[in-house]
């Protein structure tokens, strides 16, 4: 009799646990996932609308490039789990897409730095082109020698919530790439263009971009390492934080505006 009754409660504290990873799953992809697609996209056509300088098309392409990768999230985030091998496909798009987004925000800055003319459209397609076909390969590769050879060096999709859990070689892999390319010459181009504005005026302004672009920065990251503990609770409030992306773009914008309008 015992025996039947620790059944049952497992059983139902089972339905429970599956329940509640619904719950944070609806909430995590569909709401404020949600939230940033809508806001992006307005984002986007706000400021390619505004000129079609280079400047403009490139940030606006930022904002572009979010809105594919979590809409591809949007989509396979209900696909039922015998369709793994489209699931691994579509989180692959994902991740390049929303990663692939975070090399415009150092280039906005060089054209500010160095002007459209020194730095050329040739030298921006290059650093970009590079950056993209880096992150592109380099995942497809670890996730091919984990597919062929059975290493765990890509990521797998949870069986109970179908979550993304990323191995750690694939998360070291991200990091590094995304901390060589996007992350230190954002930095340090962000601090070179505040130390070379002269007015309080601007300079409060550029604050106000520094500060967004370093709390995208700690939402990217903080991703990051939601995918590769595969925490349920550590994802939600990590989703939850997520939505503060609304915010630190707003700053960059305001601090980014006047030079949209040249």
């Amino acid at each position: 009799m015992n025996h039947i009754r620790i059944k049952i409660y497992v059983f139902g504290e089972r339905k429970i646990t599956l329940l509640q990873g619904e719950i944070s799953r609806f909430i995590i992809v569909y709401v404020i996932q949600g939230v940033v697609v809508i806001y992006f996209s307005i984002m986007a056509f706000q400021i390619i609308k505004r000129r079609k300088q280079r400047l403009n098309i490139i940030f606006g392409t930022f904002f572009i490039s979010v809105c594919i990768g979590n809409i591809i999230n949007m989509i396979y985030a209900r696909m039922p789990l015998y369709l793994e091998p489209l699931i691994k496909i579509l989180h692959f798009l994902t991740l390049f897409f929303m990663f692939f987004a975070i090399i415009l925000i150092p280039i906005v800055n060089m054209i500010i730095l160095e002007s459209t003319l020194i730095f050329s459209t040739k030298r921006q397609n290059k650093y970009i082109l590079s950056y993209g076909i880096l992150l592109f390969f380099g995942m497809l590769i670890l996730l091919l020698f984990q597919e062929i050879f059975g290493w765990h060096v890509g990521f797998e999709i949870e069986q109970v919530h179908g979550f993304p859990k990323w191995s750690f070689p694939f998360f070291l892999y991200m990091i590094s790439i995304t901390i060589g390319f996007a992350i230190i010459p954002l930095i340090l181009t962000n601090w070179r263009i505040y130390k070379s504005f002269e007015t309080n005026t601007l300079k409060k302004k550029w604050r106000y971009y520094f500060i967004g672009s370093l709390g995208v920065i700690c939402i990217t990251y903080s991703i990051m390492i939601a995918n590769l503990l595969g925490d349920e609770l550590f994802r939600l409030i990590i989703s939850i934080f997520g939505i503060s992306i609304v915010l630190w773009v707003q700053m960059m914008y305001y601090g980014i505006g006047s030079k949209l309008e040249k």
